[in-house]
């Protein structure tokens, strides 16, 4: 690896999960400097002392949190490079009038107000050096109807922020995209099948591939957008879904062929 790689610095909030956690791993594997920033402290402590990360504490639901973490790194482990936007709120499917007022607000806060303030925090910094690349982590749920009624337009939202960002920023040296995970087995959504709050069979025959995604795959695709290698790239959506949005209308004529099918 080379010294400029083993120099510089990248930030991944919700560095503690399984997204996050697989994206901090990554790009400790290719020499990066990584700040784990993440609410749960313990859990990001456990992730720096498996990577070899740094581990400090953020609140997206408070932006003098997002503030001073983004000071902290920038003092403490340097200027910041490179940044995925992993951290968000979950949502449990239901129905609209289902919907609880407190969960909507705090969806919106953390996963729309959240995520901007963390995009400036550390992003105009990138700016002003003229250099650095962002990626923000939507969602599947963002392309299309779900019973995800808060959580999906947060990431619908987050498309259009980081259209806006990449031409807003880009003449400015920093690139920005956005990488959509389909159905992925992080800790969360594991704990969600064992309280039968979603089926994993049923998700499985909705996807191309016959299976689902591991968080390693989706941080291989965060890395690749962050890295020298998509220099190119910048304003752009990449689903990794195993193949769940190709299938569209396939369950209209009998679903996806299995194994053997005509």
């Amino acid at each position: 690896m080379s010294r400029v790689v083993e120099n510089r610095v990248a930030v991944v909030t919700g560095g503690a999960g399984g997204i996050g956690a697989a994206t901090v791993a990554r790009l400790r594997k290719a020499g990066w400097q990584v700040a784990i920033l993440d609410r749960n402290m313990d859990l990001a402590r456990q992730v720096a002392q498996e990577t070899g990360g740094t581990a400090h504490e953020i609140d997206l639901a408070d932006g003098a949190s997002i503030a001073a973490a983004a000071n902290w790194v920038e003092t403490k482990m340097g200027p910041v490079d490179a940044l995925a936007c992993v951290a968000a709120h979950l949502e449990n499917p239901h129905r609209p009038q289902d919907q609880d007022a407190e969960e909507w607000e705090a969806i919106l806060k953390v996963n729309l107000t959240g995520t901007f303030k963390t995009m400036t925090a550390f992003g105009n910094p990138m700016r002003l050096r003229g250099k650095g690349a962002i990626v923000t982590v939507g969602s599947i749920t963002s392309l299309n109807s779900s019973p995800l009624m808060a959580y999906g337009p947060t990431k619908a939202a987050i498309i259009n922020m980081t259209r806006n960002f990449a031409v807003a920023w880009g003449r400015e040296g920093v690139r920005v995209n956005c990488v959509h995970p389909g159905p992925t087995r992080t800790p969360a959504v594991e704990a969600s099948y064992a309280r039968g709050e979603r089926n994993p069979d049923v998700m499985i025959r909705q996807t191309a591939l016959g299976r689902l995604v591991m968080p390693e795959q989706v941080a291989n695709a965060i890395y690749f957008l962050l890295s020298d290698e998509a220099g190119a790239i910048t304003g752009i959506e990449l689903p990794v879904d195993s193949g769940t949005l190709a299938t569209g209308l396939w369950s209209l004529y009998g679903g996806v062929p299995d194994n053997g099918a005509d």
